[in-house]
This record gives C-alpha cells, sequence and structure tokens, in this order.
C-alpha cells in the first residue's frame, strides 16, 4: 500500500492518541483526530479515513466500537491502542465487517521514539492491512510480536497487573510507615532510587489507566492468588531462622534464571550508571 493513508484518532486528543497522531504524519500520512472538544466527529473519522484507531479506556473503546463498526466499509480497518485484547478484540469483530486489528503498544506517550519498543498485534480479520501496519511500525524499528488475545491478557496480568500492583502496594507501604520523599532519598540504594523512582512515575500519570489494567484483566485474580501464595513461601524459608532453608530457596529460584541473571546484571548496571552519571 503506498503512502498518504488518511488515518482516524478517536481520542487523539489524549496523550497515547497524540503521540500516534505525530508518528502516523511523520510517517506521511494525513491524520484526522476526533477528541471531547474537537470540531471533528466520529462520524467524520467514518467517512473520511481508511484507517480508524480507537485511543480511549478500555470500556469507551467497546462502546465507541459498538456505535461505530456498523457503519464503517469493509475496506477500511478498525483498529484500537488498548492494554487489554480479548474483550476489545472480540467487539470489533462482532460489531464491524470492516478489518479488525487489536494492538498493544507496549510504551507510552513518553517515549521518543519506537525504535526498539515492543507492539502486540492481535490478528482480527484481514491480511491487507496487517501487513500495512505491520510494515510502517517495523521499517521504523519497532518489534512486532502476533498474539492471541487471550494469551495476550494472560501475559499482561503478570507484565503490566502485578507488576503495577506491586509498586502501587509498596507505594501504600511507604506511606504507612511515613516514609517521606526525603528520609527515602537519604536513605537510597540505586536499586531502591529506581524503585522509588518507578512508584512516583505510576502516580504521576493517569492513575485510572493502572486501575483499568488490575481490575479489567480477567486473569489477574488467579495470578495475584499465585503470587500471595508465593509470599507465604517465601516468608516461610527466609524467616524460618533457618539458613539452610532459606538459601535452598534462593538457589532454587536462581537456578531458574541462570541464563539470563549475567545479563540482567549487565543490563541493569546501565540503568545504575545513566542514573547517577546524569547527576
Amino acid at each position: 500500500m503506498s503512502k498518504g493513508i488518511l488515518i482516524g484518532i478517536i481520542g487523539g486528543t489524549g496523550s497515547m492518541g497524540k503521540w500516534f497522531r505525530d508518528f502516523f504524519s511523520d510517517a506521511g500520512h494525513k491524520v484526522l483526530v476526533s477528541g471531547r472538544k474537537t470540531e471533528t466527529t466520529y462520524t467524520d473519522i467514518i467517512k473520511e479515513c481508511d484507517a480508524v484507531i480507537l485511543s480511549v479506556p478500555l470500556d469507551a473503546a467497546i462502546e465507541i466500537s459498538g456505535q461505530i463498526g456498523p457503519l464503517l466499509r469493509k475496506n477500511q480497518l478498525l483498529m484500537d491502542l488498548c492494554s487489554l485484547k480479548e474483550a476489545v478484540v472480540k467487539n470489533m469483530l462482532d460489531n464491524t465487517e470492516a478489518d479488525v486489528i487489536g494492538t498493544h503498544p507496549l510504551f507510552g506517550p513518553f517515549t521518543d521514539s519506537i525504535k526498539g519498543q515492543n507492539v502486540i498485534f492481535c490478528r482480527g480479520r484481514g491480511e491487507y492491512w496487517l501487513k500495512w501496519l505491520e510494515d510502517e511500525y517495523t521499517s521504523k524499528g519497532a518489534v512486532v510480536s502476533l498474539m492471541d488475545p487471550t494469551v495476550h491478557d494472560r501475559h499482561m496480568a503478570i507484565v503490566q497487573g502485578l507488576t503495577h500492583f506491586l509498586a502501587i502496594c509498596m507505594g501504600r507501604t511507604l506511606q504507612k510507615m511515613n516514609m517521606n520523599n526525603s528520609t527515602a532519598l537519604s536513605c537510597s540504594t540505586p536499586v531502591f532510587k529506581i524503585n522509588y523512582d518507578l512508584i512516583g512515575r505510576l502516580f504521576a500519570q493517569d492513575i485510572g489507566l493502572y486501575q483499568n489494567i488490575i481490575s479489567k484483566n480477567i486473569h489477574f485474580s488467579d495470578v495475584l492468588d499465585l503470587f500471595l501464595s508465593v509470599v507465604d513461601e517465601g516468608r516461610d524459608s527466609l524467616l524460618s531462622g533457618q539458613d539452610e532453608k532459606g538459601l535452598l530457596y534462593l538457589e532454587n529460584v536462581r537456578d531458574y534464571f541462570k541464563d539470563s541473571c549475567r545479563e540482567s546484571l549487565k543490563e541493569s548496571n546501565k540503568f545504575i550508571n545513566a542514573l547517577y552519571g546524569e547527576q
């Protein structure tokens, strides 16, 4: 497909919508944006655009898909940017005859470039637009992976859900211990400083997004139950008063990561050196 595709972004005034507006504009495409305060309406997007992108929260994406899906033509594309894929991909497929792609860019709006960033595609309907979109992303250096929507959401229950849940709970623990910013920073190790900044990063952004990532993922409850059982296991092993028991527990976990430990140490050292090198 040639350059100059007309792309419409519903929710294009939000942070990720703006990011992809700039991305596709820089790639040579014309982009129309529809938001709550724009003159451009959903109807304008549907009539004029070849590809329609839903850049809104999950519930809104499902609602809007139901509204606009039946109005889209077969040769158009309907895609989304939601962090969860099962429900929205099914909804898009059920409500339109257009091509459908579920996408999840695994980066945030503060990312400078798509180069090296992971993007998940969930196949919905059609090959024409799927190939076009993959070419658009990979030509700029993105790493695109095709994934079943259910498999994606199960992975995200850990990659996003558990990760954000831990940050939230650690933040709550610091709050309950009344460890303020100055105290935390004066006692920080490099690793704690990184974790502390990640907690702050979460709460500096749209907390509703994190609420949805955790609460809307039907697989997260199972992951959390497993994690809580692991917490009990770790407490029994590391606080047993028996050093040998604790070491055996740690060695067992280390054995699972034996192929990646050294590389992870190397990569994390880069983070730490970059953090203190900029000061």
